[in-house]
């Protein structure tokens, strides 16, 4: 099993949007996810119905899905907090 927490960058069309891994991690088989973290400010109607989306670690990228849009609610105070589940190799 394999853990990653540091940052990363999310890919939203053009634009790149630096967050931190809360907690991606990897199963024994394969299997990827966990959490993205973001200032509260970039809580905007784009990140929030984000359904889907690619991420980048040290130039490795991979796609994820966001199984559920209003994770965010329980998000720590300060925070924009998201859950995704990897979708084929990790990025890390």
């Amino acid at each position: 099993m394999s853990t990653y927490r540091g940052t990363v960058i999310l890919l939203l069309d053009e634009v790149e949007m630096p967050a931190a891994a809360g907690d991606l991690r990897m199963d024994e088989a394969g299997a990827w996810g966990g959490s993205l973290i973001f200032p509260v400010e970039a809580r905007t109607p784009r990140l929030l119905n984000l359904a889907e989306g690619r991420l980048s670690i040290r130039g490795r990228e991979a796609s994820f899905v966001r199984p559920d849009t209003s994770d965010w609610v329980n998000s720590p105070t300060g925070q924009f907090r998201i859950r995704i589940e990897g979708s084929g190799d990790a990025p890390f």
